[in-house]
């Protein structure tokens, strides 16, 4: 009856492990990086374009489907930034269904 008992991961189990998937991938990434001859500033500007033009996606993609709400509430600007930036987090938090 005691084998039946469900085992509980803990946080700080899932938290190790993933820090281990996350660790190998840099090494990867790293030697991957390393065999193409792609240089440490190189590749921090791509990193950083990347990012960027993903926020910016985001960004449109919600700031467009929330100009109508916006448009009938008075809020500030740092209120609008605010309900962007929670949005496109609770977006990233579930499955993506709908690209945009």
């Amino acid at each position: 009856m005691a084998d039946k008992i469900p085992k509980v991961i803990s946080s700080a189990t899932v938290i190790k492990a993933l820090a281990k998937v996350f660790a190998f991938q840099a090494i990867e990434i790293n030697l991957l990086r390393l065999h193409a001859g792609i240089s440490d500033a190189k590749w921090k500007a791509l990193k950083t374009e990347a990012f960027k033009k993903t926020y910016a996606k985001q960004r449109s993609f919600y700031e467009d489907r929330l100009m109508g709400a916006f448009a009938l509430e008075r809020i500030s600007q740092s209120e609008r930034e605010t309900r962007l930036l929670e949005l496109w987090l609770k977006q990233s938090e579930d499955s993506p269904k709908d690209e945009p």
